[in-house]
């Protein structure tokens, strides 16, 4: 599409200013409904009216020559919102959550919503060995946050009522912020126009941030965090400005002070920060204040992302790295062998390819079958409705074309790696890609559960794959279909986006049925 149609004055706002105007439309998402809805129907209703109203500014502005790219874009990402604030709206906060269990006042229960809880009303950290507290082991600043916001919404109510839905508004927030920090990285990555807007329609109605869209537990806060570390980062690479590292040394030390996973950003960082300073050095331009430059990233992010597990290996002995330890049987594979978890292939069939959580008798093992229904589909099943099914084996079906054409574009990026005018960005996002999955392999093996290989753990991912699969998409064939790879790669993003759009749609029609739960048997 040419970028030299006149641009439209709304969308043109909307792309200068997408936070401010994301956190506007869940204010008044706030206000007008407190973030649930009576009647799911009604949830359904505002859904569809948004995607008409998306659909049909769309054709107004091609009537009028003014569906520039960025208008486009700005387009696509409204459907995502519009799904999320849907999805919240006929979610609520019971529905398919992790460790979140029940929120009860005067009650401290060793979930997210104890936690959450004790915050709120103590505003102190947990007083005790972590190691006995459950979910209480996270670092504190995703409960501090939703501790403060309850505290500020609480204000508005009426003395003594609680509206805990009203913590979906801040993962709505974060949950939109966070696909368009992956779309800013992208376009700092060098994506080109044309996969611009295919990038756009992968991420904006991504499964795995529609689910967490609703999901009040610090999954979301901590990815947001990360992406935001992440493009500061290379924002410093490429232009300098001590402003761009501070910002990327707090985000990253938030980042670990919500979920210590997100240190392993220091292996794409790091990287990119080793390559700058060499430069510097060698052109004897700027190599002390680089080196400068990285001394204070460490003195602003380590103390900030680590003082929480620190303080508990003081006070009480805990390891640095502690993680929870399941103790559901249902969900122990520790019988199958590392070859078996990460080789054992037992395919998709048109009724497997929800998670398998052992209480049915059947279990999950192979690490990466498990992240590909985990990101489709959460830690949920929807095998005994016919039409979920159907629309979910569609969207299986576009994610594995994807996967495929990331795949490729990962080779491609390997092998033109020194003919690139990317080349270290491009090395940077491979050692994300490789210490991710690394991440991933050894996370599932030391604790073989199936809850171990759920996506959300593995959510930088998305970045990588959709950089990689935009390198397809810039693939230029000889004679008169040169741009038929171009043309392929952006149908199966677009279907993609529509199969999760219908999927996350129609999910509020969903009635579960009856759950037969076995005994363990192995």
């Amino acid at each position: 599409m040419p970028t030299s149609l006149k641009q439209d004055r709304i969308t043109g706002v909307v792309y200068k200013h997408p936070f401010v105007i994301t956190a506007l439309l869940v204010l008044v998402a706030l206000i007008a409904t407190g973030m649930q809805l009576g009647s799911k129907p009604a949830a359904c209703a505002i859904m569809a009216v948004g995607y008409v109203f998306a659909a049909g500014y769309g054709i107004f502005l091609k009537n009028k020559k003014q569906l520039s790219r960025e208008a486009l874009i700005v387009l696509i990402f409204a459907i995502g919102f519009i799904l999320k604030l849907g999805y919240v709206l006929y979610s609520d906060i019971l529905s398919r959550q992790n460790d979140v269990a029940v929120f009860e006042e005067g009650t401290y229960n060793f979930f997210h919503s104890g936690y959450i809880l004790y915050v709120r009303d103590n505003f102190a950290l947990p007083n005790g060995d972590i190691r006995q507290m459950g979910q209480f082991y996270h670092p504190p600043f995703h409960y501090f946050v939703s501790a403060v916001f309850l505290k500020a919404y609480e204000l508005f109510l009426p003395k003594g009522t609680h509206n805990y839905e009203a913590l979906q508004a801040l993962s709505l927030l974060w949950s939109q912020f966070a696909v368009i920090m992956i779309y800013k990285n992208l376009k700092l990555l060098g994506v080109s126009n044309e996969g611009s807007t295919i990038a756009a329609a992968i991420v904006s109605a991504f499964p795995t941030f529609t689910i967490l869209a609703g999901s009040v537990n610090n999954d979301i806060l901590s990815i947001l965090l990360f992406f935001t570390a992440f493009y500061f980062g290379l924002k410093w690479y490429k232009e300098g400005a001590w402003k761009n590292m501070i910002i990327s040394a707090v985000a990253t030390g938030l980042a670990m002070m919500t979920k210590l996973s997100t240190g392993l950003i220091a292996f794409p960082l790091g990287f990119l920060f080793i390559v700058k300073l060499i430069k510097d050095l060698k052109a004897k331009k700027e190599g002390g204040k680089t080196l400068a430059n990285l001394a204070v990233f460490g003195l602003i992010s380590v103390p900030l992302g680590l003082w929480f597990q620190i303080r508990n290996f003081i006070l009480f002995k805990v390891p640095l790295t502690y993680v929870l330890r399941s103790d559901n049987r249902y969900q122990d594979i520790s019988r199958y062998t590392p070859v078996q978890r990460l080789f054992g292939f037992y395919g998709f069939p048109i009724e497997d390819y929800y998670i398998k959580l052992g209480s049915d008798g059947e279990q999950d093992y192979n690490i990466f079958i498990t992240e590909v229904k985990t990101l489709l589909f959460g830690e949920e099943n929807y095998r005994d409705d016919f039409t979920m099914s159907m629309a979910g084996y569609a969207l299986l079906i576009a994610l594995l074309i994807l996967i495929l054409g990331a795949l490729a574009g990962f080779v491609i990026t390997i092998v033109k790696a020194k003919k690139s005018a990317d080349l270290r960005t491009d090395l940077a996002m491979v050692i994300l890609a490789v210490t991710q999955i690394g991440s991933i392999i050894t996370f599932s093996l030391k604790y073989p559960h199936i809850c171990s290989m759920n996506f959300r753990y593995s959510t930088p991912l998305i970045l990588c794959g959709v950089l990689f699969y935009t390198k397809i998409a810039d693939i230029k064939l000889k004679g008169e279909n040169k741009d038929l790879v171009t043309k392929i790669t952006r149908a199966v993003a677009v279907a993609f986006m529509a199969f999760a759009v219908i999927f996350y749609t129609i999910l509020w029609t969903y009635v579960k049925g009856e759950v037969v739960v076995v005994d363990v048997t192995w």
